[in-house]
């Protein structure tokens, strides 16, 4: 069985075990015991609740800021804000691109409607040949031209030198902040973990470097950063070094080392693996899931997937998210050393993603505040829109936190405040919090949620229904919780 009838497989069981559960009304929950008495003890504020995951906005380090300056100094200042701005726009729209199989079936469409379109036919035995070759090519300009308009041209972007300072101007800020973000949450859940060493997949200006010394100061002995652009290595090298080409130490302490192609051996493993957009520049599906494959087992512990907030973005992500848990299992059925894997964020469970079947148009995102890279003036704070996945080697511990997640900006009425939810059991809910139904102390915790933070709140178990006709099994989970599955003809089939 191929990668995508394993991802159709999936969905068409996401999809059986999320309509078949009687989801609980959306009053129907409680604060959890703990946060709620210390809320009422005044040891805790409702704002600073253990799932409040605010990191307020988030700037540049000065030693960061002053390096770019001093890199970007022979370049026009106006002539990098206008690409940043066309670079910036550029991005936000980027689609894969189209797979081979994709691509034939829409020029057999286009094809036809062209066909379908002609006033004669090229091969009718009227036709002579000379009005045939005509006609024909005629057909060929006309079906090139409508694929031109509605197909994605995608195509790699080269990151030269002055490219690659153009990037830093447009990403480097907004791209920190979303690492901070991601990275901030991980420190603040496992605070057992810190990086002895990384591996950054398309690392662009290095800019993951200064996240990870920011957040563990101090902790990381080794950074190894891959990007395919030896003028963008060249860039973030040179920022380490304060912007001065001469300068023979770099700004970050331990071993930092850049390299053009990803190492193919697992043998070394990293403590923490990142690609932050970076799925979008390889050509096709197996490049993308041969390179997840790499990075994933050369992980030990943490996993990172960041991409633009966009429909394409999320796809892309969830693409990343489901291999991972694929390979996962299979290692588990084979019997291989450390196999596991499971989802530490923004996910509280393992299952497809409910938002995927929500709507068509729908997708995970989130937002964190910056204040962009200004050249040294001030600037107006903005707001930067990702989608992520952070994957977690090993098995999921019981006592780990799978509190539902807010993945909606929350709705906040004059008396009642709507969350909508990613929860445990795989189901995106619409949790409304009341003082009259759950109490000042929980419709506080509530108003203080921001999008993207954790609800510390009990949820009751989703009740499986009986349809008529089938028969409903309990399948035990790796995690030993049950799955309910319907068995149907098209099911065993």
């Amino acid at each position: 069985m191929n990668l995508r009838n394993i991802s159709h497989l999936q969905r068409f069981l996401t999809r059986i075990f999320s309509t078949n559960s009687k989801i609980k009304p959306k009053f129907d929950f409680k604060l959890f015991d703990d946060t709620g008495e210390a809320i009422k003890q005044g040891s805790l504020k409702p704002r600073n609740h253990a799932g409040s995951l605010s990191i307020g906005t988030v700037t540049l380090p000065d030693k960061l800021t002053d390096a770019a300056t001093l890199a970007f100094a022979e370049y026009p200042e106006k002539n990098l804000k206008n690409d940043a701005k066309k670079l910036t726009s550029y991005l936000w729209s980027r689609h894969p691109p189209l797979e081979v199989d994709e691509y034939k079936e829409k020029l057999k469409e286009v094809e036809e409607i062209i066909r379908q379109q002609e006033k004669f036919d090229p091969m009718s035995p009227e036709v002579v040949e000379e009005d045939r070759r005509r006609l024909l090519d005629s057909r060929r300009s006309k079906v090139y031209e409508k694929m031109k308009r509605e197909t994605y041209n995608w195509r790699p972007i080269i990151y030269d030198k002055y490219k690659s300072s153009v990037y830093a101007v447009a990403r480097m800020a907004p791209d920190f902040a979303s690492l901070v973000r991601i990275l901030n949450e991980i420190k603040k859940r496992d605070s057992q973990f810190s990086p002895r060493n990384m591996l950054d997949f398309g690392s662009g200006v290095g800019t993951s470097m200064w996240v990870v010394d920011k957040i563990w100061p101090g902790s990381c002995k080794e950074a190894v950063c891959v990007d395919a652009s030896g003028d963008m290595n060249d860039l973030a090298d040179l920022l380490l070094r304060g912007g001065d080409i001469s300068n023979p130490l770099h700004v970050r302490e331990g071993g930092t080392f850049f390299k053009q192609f990803l190492p193919m051996s697992d043998t070394h493993k990293y403590d923490l693996v990142l690609s932050s957009r970076t799925l979008f520049e390889l050509p096709d599906m197996a490049s993308r899931l041969r390179t997840i494959d790499i990075l994933w087992r050369k992980t030990s512990g943490y996993l990172i997937i960041v991409e633009a907030g966009t429909k394409a973005g999320y796809r892309l992500v969830l693409e990343a998210r489901d291999y991972v848990l694929e390979l996962s299992r299979r290692a588990y059925e084979e019997g291989e050393s450390n196999p596991q894997g499971y989802v530490f964020a923004p996910c509280s469970h393992d299952k497809f993603c409910p938002i995927f079947f929500h709507s068509s148009d729908a997708h995970c995102n989130f937002s964190v505040s910056y204040k962009p890279y200004a050249f040294g003036r001030e600037q107006n704070i903005q707001k930067d829109v990702f989608s992520y996945v952070v994957l977690k080697r090993g098995n999921r511990d019981d006592t780990e936190v799978q509190w539902p997640r807010v993945v909606r900006l929350p709705i906040h009425s004059k008396k009642h405040i709507i969350c909508r939810t990613c929860t445990r059991y795989g189901t995106f809910q619409e949790l409304t919090a009341t003082k009259r139904r759950q109490g000042n102390v929980c419709y506080k915790v509530f108003k203080k949620t921001s999008w993207g933070d954790l609800l510390p709140i009990e949820l009751p178990e989703p009740e499986p229904i009986q349809t008529p006709g089938v028969e409903v099994l309990q399948v035990e989970s790796d995690e030993g919780s049950s799955d309910t599955v319907n068995k149907t003809e098209d099911l065993e089939a």
